[in-house]
């Protein structure tokens, strides 16, 4: 069975310009939850059906703009806990309202405050400096961007960049920057996500290097914690796809705008070192299946009035190939399982799936191989999470992604 919890409180908190004149306790509509957060996603969400008898949602006619204020305890776990002075949880639609003469039933959706505030602010000006610098500066630093008070845990690029604004959205622009920005020369590609514990600007290299934790699926029915309910691999390596993409070999054209001159930069996927690199028929590895063209923004690199102070060609966005290459490896394999209630986890943790296969002829004898080689079990990164809440029960949805040549 699924993690028994407890709903503290679940309050709308009113704001300033909000159709709500005071808070309003949604806990004793029977709430049903769905929180949400993905490794895609700059934004965390919720979604709240409640049964209203007060029918306060046309009363005051509300709308959107109230704060969420949330406290579920879950035994054995950390209470799941929404404040509105730290998450910042705005009310973003009212959907799918049913009226009748005693009660109303209503859904509620959540957004970050910044997913809001991103959509007026504008990109204009000149950046220039280490990747995860200009991310920070984005996010926090700048006046015409986000300017959250939400923590950011990055890890910090080798490379640098520069580039104009353009008057893009802040996030775009942040996710725009990922795949130019590398730890090293081997390793590149970085995640840009929102979790419960605020943002994150992570090197996918080193999201795979953190430390799982175990899930198992029993044989016979338990009740412990840390089981998997059930398990469905929704896909593996797709070979035409991951050709279109341009995953195992691309070809970059660089025009300098300034010179007339192209340049052409080659990309193989043997070029990262794969402890399994794929192999596939006729050496069809080795051929470019993708082409791209690019130009070379000189005005963009002027550091100065003269004409030689400019950025070094090596700090431009020569490590976009091996990025592609290395986001499709990591979404190369997806598997998605249902846990117990965990309040715990967060995308972008690791988990080693231990699931039972049979060991030998004999059907009594199984074994939790994740160790072997091609096994559906072994170590997975949380790539999406939902926890769902209601009806007296409670679990925990996560889509689980692996990079197959390299597990």
């Amino acid at each position: 069975m699924e993690n028994k919890y407890f709903i503290g409180h679940c309050t709308l908190i009113p704001t300033e310009g909000s159709s709500l004149s005071q808070e309003f306790e949604i806990s004793g509509g029977n709430p049903s939850i769905t929180y949400y957060e993905s490794l895609k996603s700059p934004s965390i969400s919720l979604s709240l059906s409640f049964i209203d008898v007060d029918q306060v949602v046309s009363r005051e006619g509300i709308t959107g703009g109230e704060y969420l204020d949330l406290n579920i305890k879950v035994p054995g776990f950390d209470d799941f806990v929404i404040s509105p002075d730290k998450h910042f949880l705005m009310l973003n639609s009212v959907k799918d309202v049913k009226t009748s003469s005693s009660k109303q039933i209503a859904t509620l959706e959540f957004i970050s405050v910044e997913s809001i505030i991103n959509e007026t602010a504008r990109v204009s000006k000149k950046f220039s400096g280490n990747v995860s610098d200009l991310v920070t500066e984005l996010l926090i630093g700048d006046k015409r961007g986000v300017q959250t008070s939400k923590n950011l845990d990055k890890d910090q690029a080798f490379n640098k960049y520069s580039f104009v604004g353009n008057m893009k959205r802040p996030f775009d622009t942040i996710q725009w920057l990922c795949p130019k920005a590398a730890t090293d020369d081997t390793n590149c590609g970085f995640l840009f996500y929102e979790t419960l514990d605020g943002y994150f600007f992570k090197s996918i290299q080193k999201l795979l290097e953190g430390e799982p934790i175990v899930y198992e699926k029993p044989e016979i029915p338990t009740e412990t914690d840390f089981r998997i309910i059930e398990n469905n691999l929704d896909q593996s390596n797709d070979i035409g796809m991951n050709c279109r993409l341009g995953m195992y070999a691309n070809k970059t054209i660089y025009i300098d705008l300034e010179t007339g001159t192209t340049k052409t930069k080659d990309y193989k996927i043997s070029e990262i070192g794969l402890k399994k690199p794929p192999k596939l028929p006729n050496g069809l590895e080795d051929f470019p299946t993708r082409l791209m063209l690019r130009l070379l923004d000189k005005g963009a690199m002027q550091k100065g009035s003269k004409k030689d102070e400019g950025e070094k060609e090596s700090e431009l966005a020569m490590y976009q190939n091996k990025a592609y290459a290395r986001n499709n490896l990591l979404f190369s394999q997806a598997l998605t399982i249902s846990i117990p209630l965990n309040p715990d986890m967060r995308a972008g943790q690791m988990i080693e799936v231990k699931l039972p296969v049979k060991k030998s002829e004999d059907q009594s004898q199984t074994d939790y191989g994740s160790d072997r080689d091609n096994d559906i079990s072994g170590k997975y990164l949380v790539s999406e999470l939902k926890h769902i809440i209601g009806n007296k029960k409670a679990n925990t949805q996560l889509k689980l992604v692996r990079d197959v040549f390299t597990a």
